[in-house]
């Protein structure tokens, strides 16, 4: 019987610690003959100072076939760049693939039954282009696997009053195939998930002009599902996606790419709604939002920060929250 061909595809940047764990996981159960899959790993490391790349090359001695892509020469090592790199390399390399696995530092899957019941149902359905996972925090509580496809008026209350009333949750839909319970999910994280290599490339990969970091699963789910395509969860209690406050290079910026990759999002699928609604509704909202803290908030260095944060979306608003000049 033929082997079930999959490319393993992770993005580093100057998180060592974390890529050791989540490729421990792998090897506690990957280097397995009775598994019929073939896996190579493709590690892009996005020009990494913290020994990486010196690690991979003479350190790691774990059981994997592991290939490392080296972009300290790359003009673009944003996430999307990375991730799109990795696959069309795995592309290239292994004749037939079948599935990407798209599978960040910060993740750890830690049985293949989870990957078995992905497979499952990507194989149940055509349609199906890619199925991610459930995922907890290493202290079991649960972590966001995804959410619904964004909505405009969801943008302008802010993300506070979304995370706080729940508002993109996924409102998951158990159904039961053989031993894996599945639901469809309109976006679903690349931490981890299972793609169909034929989606992935009819879609052509992430948008990295316009989603460098911030949404550019959800602009490609978006574009899946505009090509007939569909993706989903199974419900595991064995993966995790937990960074261990480990923060990227880009979370102080991380307000301003949120906004700057959710208003193109919404000018490219909802045109006339956004322009009803941008700029003058969400500079009156960040004005509000600068006004209460202001007012509330009493710790200095809480108030410095989110000051930083409202002053500088006020002030870019008016310019799609592009850098300023």
């Amino acid at each position: 019987m033929k082997p079930t061909r999959i490319a393993v595809i992770i993005n580093s940047f100057n998180r060592l610690a974390l890529l050791q764990n989540c490729l421990r996981a792998l090897a506690e159960w990957l280097p397995n003959e009775a598994i019929n899959i073939q896996t190579t790993i493709f590690i892009y490391d996005a020009a990494s100072n913290d020994g990486t790349i010196e690690w991979l090359k003479d350190e790691c001695q774990m059981p994997l076939d592991i290939q490392t892509i080296d972009g300290k020469n790359d003009q673009d090592t944003s996430f999307s760049a990375g991730l799109n790199k990795a696959a069309t390399i795995a592309s290239e390399q292994i004749p037939e693939l079948d599935y990407l696995l798209f599978y960040e530092t910060d993740n750890e899957i830690n049985s293949f039954e989870a990957i078995a019941q992905a497979l499952h149902v990507l194989s149940a359905d055509k349609s199906l282009a890619a199925c991610g996972f459930t995922v907890s925090r290493h202290d079991g509580s649960a972590a966001g696997a995804g959410m619904p496809f964004p909505k405009i008026s969801h943008f302008l209350m802010g993300k506070k009053i979304v995370h706080r009333f729940q508002l993109e949750q996924i409102p998951y839909v158990w159904t039961q195939h053989n031993e894996a319970q599945f639901s469809f999910a309109d976006v679903v994280f690349t931490s981890p998930l299972l793609v169909k290599h034929a989606a992935w490339t009819e879609s052509t990969g992430l948008n990295a002009l316009h989603y460098p970091f911030s949404d550019c699963d959800v602009d490609w789910a978006k574009r899946l599902r505009l090509a007939g395509w569909r993706m989903g969860v199974v419900k595991r209690s064995d993966v995790i996606h937990d960074n261990s406050d480990s923060l990227s290079n880009w979370s102080q910026q991380r307000a301003l790419h949120f906004h700057r990759a959710r208003l193109r999002y919404f000018k490219c699928y909802q045109p006339i709604r956004t322009r009803l609604l941008w700029p003058h509704m969400f500079a009156l909202r960040h004005l509000t939002e600068l006004l209460i803290i202001f007012l509330f908030v009493r710790n200095p260095e809480r108030k410095a920060h989110l000051k930083f944060i409202a002053k500088n979306l006020l002030k870019s608003v008016f310019k799609s929250y592009e850098p300023q000049s």
